[in-house]
């Protein structure tokens, strides 16, 4: 029997160059796991990554609108963990 856990958050995802279409879904997977965070805020933080500066919101904003202008979107994922017997 599988015991699975559930979680539903948000990622930052990049644009993708027409010369790179054929992989977009790779590209974006490769970029999106490391920037999960159960909040559109926490996945951005991630994304920014501050390296442990704390941003007052101002700054915060500024450099989300910086990364939003560059092309990168939220998205909502699924993150699904499956622990049990069937784990091979």
């Amino acid at each position: 029997m599988t015991d699975r856990q559930i979680m539903d958050g948000y990622s930052i995802i990049p644009p993708v160059s027409h010369w790179y279409e054929k992989h977009r879904r790779q590209i974006e997977l490769d970029n999106a796991y490391s920037r999960i965070g159960k909040t559109p805020s926490e996945a951005w933080r991630r994304h920014v990554q501050t390296n442990g500066v704390h941003l007052n919101d101002g700054e915060f904003a500024t450099r989300v609108q910086h990364w939003h202008d560059q092309g990168y979107r939220l998205v909502k994922v699924t993150l699904e963990i499956h622990q049990g017997d069937d784990n091979d």
